[in-house]
C-alpha cells in the first residue's frame, strides 16, 4: 500500500540524507519541530531547521522515485504476529467500497513485514482460484465449510454456506447485504452471527491456522461480534486467553441495528445484552419487510424510545482497541451525536478511537502497469498516457471522442452520503462537458443514472460494479467528482492523485 511503502522508503531516504545534515540533540530538536508544526510560539533551533531541510530533500527524492516505479525496501519486523482480518468484503473477490480495498491490500503489506496474516470473508461466489479445504465445523447446528487460497503471502479464507453463496451468487456489488440499498436481507443477523462464529473457529480448525494466540482485526458491523464473542464467551471458558481484538470502523453510519427479537437467533449468552442493548428514536429497522422507500429519509426527530440491538456498539465496548480510517474521522465520530451517529458517547466511554490513514494498493493502482489502461504512463508521460486513456474511455462509454471536452467521472455508491443527489441535480446546468457515473445504490438514483444518456449524449451512467471501468475512469477522466457530505477517509482521492487526475 502506498502509505506503508512511502514510510519504509522515507525511512531509508532519511537515513541517507541525515548523514549530510548537522548532528542534533535528539530529543530537543524533535520537540522544537513539533511545537512549531502545532502552532507553538517557540522557534526551532538551527540544527532542527537543518534537519527538516534534509528531510524535505529526502522526501522529494523519495516521491520522485516512487512516481517512477521504484519500490521501497521492506523492513522486517522483529516481533512477528499472527493477524486475522475478519471482514464481509475482501477485494478483488467481493467489494462494495473501501472496506474491500483495505482488507484486500493491507494484509499483503503486513505479510511482507514478516507477520503471518489471514483474511476471512464469506464465499459469495464460485471463486475459481479458491479450493475446498474439506474442513467442516458445526456452528449453531449449521455445517460450515472453508475454502482457501494463498495470494501474495496471505492466506485467504472463505466461509462457505448457502446463506451467502445461494443468496448472493455473483459479483453483485451492493447486494451482499440486501437486494437494494435500504432493504437489507431479513436474516442478516443470522448470516453474520454465523460468519463471526465460524471465523473464530477457523483459526483452530484449519491446519494453517494460527490457533488461539492471535490478533483479530474485526471490520465494521458485520464482524462486530468478534470482540464480543471472544471476550464474553470464549475467554470466560479459559479459551483464547491471549487473543487480542482490534475493531476498525470504516463507516459509522452503518451500525447493524436490529430488533431485540433477533437476539434469540444469535444464540449468545444473556450477559452479552449489556453491550448489545441500544435505544434510539426510530420506529423502523430497514429490511426486506420494511424497506426504506426511495423518497424516504430517516427522521431526525425523536419518536421513541425504541429498544434495539446495536452490533457496532458491542464491538466498540468489547474490543481491546478501536481504530478508524483517518485521524480526522476518529476525532469526528467522538465529537457529537451527529457525526458519531449516536455512538459518540460509546466511543468516548471506550477511550476514543485511533485514526490510521488508509492507503492504497500501489500494485493494483499504478498507471505504469495497470492492465485496464491502454497506454501505460508515469509522471514523465502523463499527458500522452492520459490522452490515450481518455479517448479509450470515451469510446468504451459511448461518449463522443473529443479530446477538448472536459470529462468528469464519479465512482461510488449512489446514496445521499456520497452526495450523488447533489451531483444529479447539477447535471442539467452542465454544458460543453462530459460526465460518466459508475456505481450502484438506491433504486431512484440508479434509474436517474441509467436515464442520463437519453437526456444528453454527453452523459453516461453505468449502474453496476466494474473494476475495469473504475480504473478506466480514474485514468481517463480529467476530473474525479467527490461530492460527499462526509468521507471517513476516501480512497478515490488517492487513486486520482496516483493517475494524475484532478479531484
Amino acid at each position: 500500500m502506498l502509505a506503508a511503502q512511502q514510510k519504509a522508503a522515507q525511512k531509508a531516504a532519511m537515513a541517507s540524507a541525515m548523514q549530510a545534515a548537522p548532528r542534533v540533540a535528539t530529543g530537543r530538536s524533535v520537540v522544537a519541530s513539533r511545537t512549531m508544526s502545532m502552532g507553538g510560539a517557540r522557534p526551532m533551533n538551527a540544527p532542527a531547521v537543518a534537519q527538516r531541510a534534509a528531510v524535505r530533500r529526502a522526501t522529494r527524492v523519495l516521491v520522485s522515485a516512487i512516481a517512477n516505479g521504484a519500490t521501497a525496501p521492506v523492513e522486517k519486523t522483529s516481533n512477528p504476529m499472527n493477524i486475522v482480518f475478519v471482514s464481509a468484503e475482501v477485494a478483488p473477490w467481493s467489494k462494495t467500497g473501501g472496506l474491500g480495498d483495505v482488507v484486500g491490500g493491507l494484509p499483503i503489506e503486513l505479510a511482507k513485514r514478516g507477520h503471518k496474516v489471514i483474511t476471512i470473508a464469506p464465499r459469495y461466489d464460485q471463486y475459481s482460484d479458491c479450493w475446498d479445504t474439506s474442513v467442516v465445523v458445526n456452528v449453531d447446528g449449521e455445517s460450515v465449510r472453508f475454502f482457501h487460497a494463498i495470494k501474495s503471502g496471505v492466506h485467504r479464507v472463505f466461509i462457505d454456506h448457502p446463506w451467502f453463496l445461494a443468496k448472493v451468487w455473483g459479483k453483485t456489488g451492493s447486494k451482499l447485504y440486501g437486494n437494494r440499498s435500504g432493504s437489507d436481507y431479513i436474516d442478516n443477523h443470522k448470516r453474520f452471527t454465523m460468519f463471526c462464529k465460524a471465523a473464530i473457529e477457523s483459526v483452530r480448525a484449519l491446519p494453517f491456522g494460527p490457533g488461539e494466540d492471535c490478533v483479530f482485526v474485526a471490520n465494521d458491523w458485520h464482524s462486530a461480534l468478534i470482540p464480543l464473542i471472544i471476550k464474553d464467551v470464549y475467554q470466560p471458558r479459559g479459551q483464547f486467553k491471549n487473543a487480542k481484538v482490534a475493531y476498525c470502523i470504516h463507516n459509522i453510519a452503518f451500525q447493524g441495528r436490529f430488533w431485540p427479537e433477533s437476539f434469540k437467533d444469535m444464540q449468545l449468552p444473556q450477559s452479552t445484552m449489556s453491550k448489545l442493548g441500544f435505544i434510539d428514536g426510530y420506529s423502523k429497522v430497514f429490511d426486506e419487510k420494511n424497506p426504506l422507500d426511495d423518497d424516504e429519509k430517516p427522521s431526525d426527530s425523536w419518536s421513541g424510545p425504541f429498544n434495539k440491538l446495536n452490533w457496532m456498539k458491542a464491538g466498540i465496548l468489547a474490543a481491546d482497541k478501536v481504530l478508524t480510517v483517518s485521524p480526522n474521522y476518529a476525532s469526528e465520530i467522538g465529537s457529537g451525536p451527529d457525526k458519531g451517529v449516536e455512538l459518540d458517547s460509546i466511543i468516548r466511554m471506550a477511550g476514543g478511537a485511533e485514526g490510521i490513514v488508509n492507503g492504497m494498493d500501489v500494485t493494483e493502482w499504478n498507471p505504469k502497469t495497470d492492465k485496464y489502461v491502454p497506454v501505460k504512463y508515469d509522471r514523465n508521460s502523463v499527458f500522452e498516457g492520459k490522452a490515450a486513456a481518455k479517448a479509450a474511455l470515451q469510446a468504451e462509454a459511448g461518449l463522443p471522442v473529443d479530446p477538448t471536452a472536459p470529462l468528469f467521472g464519479y465512482i461510488g455508491r449512489l446514496e445521499e452520503q456520497k452526495g450523488v443527489d447533489i451531483l444529479l441535480s447539477a447535471l442539467p446546468k452542465i454544458s460543453n462537458a462530459q460526465v460518466i457515473i459508475l456505481g450502484t445504490g438506491k433504486a431512484k438514483y440508479e434509474q436517474l443514472v441509467k436515464s442520463m444518456a437519453t437526456k444528453n449524449p454527453n452523459f453516461k451512467g453505468v449502474v453496476k460494479f466494474s473494476a475495469p471501468m473504475a480504473h478506466q475512469i480514474t485514468a481517463g477522466a480529467d476530473f474525479i467528482l467527490v461530492p460527499s457530505r462526509f468521507e471517513p477517509c476516501g480512497l478515490i482521492q488517492l487513486h486520482a492523485m496516483q493517475y494524475g487526475t484532478f479531484y
